[in-house]
């Protein structure tokens, strides 16, 4: 047989055992023998007794940080632009 132990309606532990282990009565075991599919982290509907998978969300993209490389040659841009600025008396 195979067990989820449900936590925060969430199926934190799985494993299988030949029967229903004894355990202190606030830990929740429910039996998933016949749902081979459910896997820990998945939501669980108490009323129900149905699983679903949980909804993670897709990472935010990052943009990759510059290089030093490309730090220093903005930087000599910049300078020289305002070199040319000054010379030109703006």
């Amino acid at each position: 047989m195979k067990f989820a132990q449900i936590l925060y309606d969430k199926a934190h532990w799985i494993f299988e055992a030949d029967e229903k282990p004894e355990f202190a009565p606030n830990i929740i075991l429910v039996d998933i023998t016949h749902k081979p599919t459910v896997k820990e982290g998945w939501n669980y509907n108490s009323e129900t007794g149905e699983f679903t998978a949980p909804n993670i969300p897709e990472p935010i993209p990052v943009e990759p940080q510059p290089t030093l490389e490309e730090m220093q040659a903005q930087t000599l841009v910049n300078t020289e632009y305002l070199i040319a600025r000054s010379g030109l008396g703006l």
